[in-house]
């Protein structure tokens, strides 16, 4: 949900002590308790306070994501959300219709449809809409563009931007972010320590590489077509 202050550490921490015990428990946390530790200003609450309030407004595929569905990646999380206007219709969605959806198979279907089957995590998801989460798509997929069919992959570290910063980007233009190498990828823009999807995209000659230098000279020069 790309709360920033939320990270591993003090994920771990608040569970330990017993202030969060599940997911729709980040937004019911005790911070008259966690004001009460050391190393938690009054500064540093508050920020952690407005990230959570406001990861509510973040699109519903960010959502998705951070569910932490068995074999759903970000990529896969924004097919899903374009396919629904609300999040709650993937519980009448058969494996036929999920793997009728884009760069969907038998495997990552299965998933999907277990979770939205499963009534521990309905309920999850009713406290977490009962709390103000965004559960509904703004169908925002864009037709056109300067970037319209053509598909782009990161991998590596980015020094200049956020990768989902970097991903917005292209999707600004009409451009699909693909969640891995192939021969329908277009793009793959490359960062610091860039591994195995690198090495299979030089074995794909259709597919061009960029440095992230490269990426942004290319985006700003489609960016004023």
């Amino acid at each position: 949900m790309d709360i920033r202050g939320f990270g591993t550490a003090n994920v771990q921490k608040f569970y330990e002590l017993g202030f969060l015990k599940d997911i729709p428990g980040i937004y019911h946390l005790p911070f008259h308790r966690i004001a009460e530790l050391e190393g938690y200003g009054e500064k540093s609450i508050h920020n952690l306070q407005s990230a959570i309030e406001d990861s509510k407004k973040q699109p519903m595929y960010r959502l998705i994501y951070a569910l932490g569905i068995r074999y759903v990646g970000e990529a896969t999380a924004k097919t899903l959300a374009k396919a629904v206007n609300y999040l709650m219709d993937f519980k009448d969605f058969s494996l036929e219709a999920l793997q009728a959806l884009e760069d969907v198979g038998p495997k990552v279907a299965g998933s999907i449809f277990d979770f939205f089957k499963n009534s521990d995590n309905l309920r999850m998801l009713a406290k977490l809409e009962s709390l103000g989460l965004n559960f509904r798509s703004t169908r925002s997929e864009r037709a056109g563009g300067s970037l319209a069919d053509q598909s782009f992959l990161f991998t590596g570290t980015l020094n200049e931007l956020k990768r989902s910063e970097a991903e917005a980007l292209v999707e600004a233009q009409g451009g699909k972010i693909l969640s891995g190498v192939s021969s329908k990828l277009n793009y793959l823009v490359v960062g610091e320590e860039a591994g195995s999807k690198l090495e299979k995209a030089k074995k794909i000659p259709s597919i061009k590489i960029l440095t992230e230098k490269e990426f942004l000279q290319f985006i700003g020069s489609v960016s004023k077509n």
